[in-house]
């Protein structure tokens, strides 16, 4: 089957790297730095095919769906001003379904899990209904949902992933977690978080791609049991064979080193978000610590070849 991946980071990159030898897959990109130059020659290497397109060019769009069999959305911004966000989180996949749905396509969009629920987070029964989005950036990824199911329906899969880790993470948070590590320092943090590995999401796609449904065609995307934050400093302290002292944290303290819309996100540690849609397209929902281990080992290169930077 021909995929076409909208967004070129680390997500796309690692699901397109997993299912390479199942599909075809174009991969597109809007601008490069040097950590998105890597990823384009990862997926070269993997006959992936990647190219430059402005998703203002509807032109070009159309021309690529068109083309393909199934469109995957992983555009999307965390933070920005309102405008930036809505434009990138509503406005694009509102324009990518419309487009999606002119030629009779079928849609996966990656959009959020943080909806202003906490607790036991069940999937709602009418899609957005019960759920409490309070900043502009979880109210531009509802809005992008609802735009998306309402125009293509049974034909729009919506993915809701929580935290997301894999080999080819460069998100800033991950690199702080690098950074310390490599300093020697294990921060013992009290935040649980329900994680979901992109290998994960590639095996959901697969599934999607060869047929297989779920109950629902909006759901959260995640493992089905929370991991310490604390587990992550480990894994890379245990890839980078580098001996760190444990060091308890506070929240309040930890709070200080942490970009806003981290910060931002904290409110939602020890939420448990319901697993059981999503596996019914993935069974085996386990913690992947080998991921993690590589996605040191990734950072550690990136470090060496000074291009540790954040995407």
């Amino acid at each position: 089957m021909k995929l076409l991946f909208l967004g070129l980071g680390f997500i796309s990159t690692n699901v397109a790297y997993f299912l390479s030898e199942k599909h075809n897959i174009t991969v597109t990109y809007k601008s490069l730095n040097p950590v998105k130059e890597k990823y384009v020659k990862i997926l070269k290497d993997k006959k992936v095919e990647v190219v430059n397109l402005d998703i203002k060019d509807e032109q070009k769009l159309s021309e690529l769906i068109k083309s393909s069999d199934m469109v995957v959305n992983f555009i999307g911004e965390i933070s920005g001003s309102e405008e930036e966000l809505r434009i990138s989180n509503t406005e694009v996949p509102k324009t990518i379904a419309s487009i999606v749905n002119k030629y009779g396509k079928i849609m996966i969009h990656l959009s959020g899990s943080t909806y202003g629920r906490s607790g036991y987070v069940k999937v709602e029964e009418k899609i957005g209904e019960g759920l409490n989005p309070q900043s502009p950036f979880e109210k531009t990824k509802l809005q992008g949902e609802l735009e998306v199911y309402k125009i293509l329906g049974d034909k729009a899969f919506i993915f809701r992933p929580t935290l997301v880790y894999g080999r080819f993470n460069a998100h800033v948070q991950f690199i702080q977690i690098y950074k310390l590590v490599r300093r020697g320092i294990i921060p013992n943090l009290n935040l649980n978080f329900m994680p979901v590995s992109s290998r994960y999401i590639a095996e959901a796609i697969d599934a999607i791609a060869n047929g297989k449904r779920a109950s629902k065609n909006y759901f959260y995307v995640t493992e089905c049991d929370p991991v310490n934050l604390t587990v992550f400093f480990e894994l890379f302290s245990k890839a980078l064979s580098k001996r760190g002292v444990k060091i308890p944290v506070p929240l309040s303290l930890a709070k200080l080193f942490l970009p806003s819309y981290v910060k931002a996100l904290l409110k939602y540690a020890g939420t448990m978000y319901d697993c059981s849609v999503f596996k019914e397209l993935v069974p085996k929902l386990q913690f992947d610590e080998k991921e993690v281990q590589e996605n040191a080992k990734f950072l550690n290169e990136l470090d060496k070849e000074g291009i540790l930077i954040p995407t």
